[in-house]
């Protein structure tokens, strides 16, 4: 069974940092209260880098976090998907589907982070879409 997007508020991009650190995309509010009990993945769709953005052994890793209140964050699923800069040639574009469980808290975003020695990658964008 495949899902579909059914609504624009619930994909999210954000570009991704400049130089080492990390960045987050908006929350997306995706339970009124109670257990989440419809089934949904989040798919994680990161851009191509090149050698300059994501040079030899240097990565891009996508998290999942969630919050109950859009504030505070935790990690839902660390390193969801990784990005490794090999062979002279950056990173290719890559996609993952994270299934959501049902007890997750109200609001989930993934956090992009570069490693140490990253270029600016701010014209790259993560693209987080809730999928049902």
């Amino acid at each position: 069974m495949g899902y579909e997007v059914k609504d624009a508020d619930l994909i999210k991009t954000k570009a991704l940092p400049a130089a080492a650190g990390s960045v987050q995309t908006a929350g997306i509010y995706i339970k009124p209260g109670g257990d989440f009990l419809g089934p949904a993945e989040l798919l994680i769709s990161a851009p191509a880098l090149n050698t300059t953005q994501l040079p030899d052994t240097e990565t891009m890793t996508y998290i999942v976090e969630e919050s109950d209140d859009d504030s505070t964050y935790n990690t839902l699923h660390d390193n969801a998907l990784v990005q490794t800069g090999a062979g002279g040639a950056g990173a290719a574009a890559a996609t993952v589907k994270v299934g959501l469980p049902t007890d997750v808290k109200k609001y989930v975003r993934v956090k992009a982070t570069g490693s140490t020695s990253i270029g600016d990658c701010s014209g790259a964008s993560v693209t987080m879409s809730l999928l049902m």
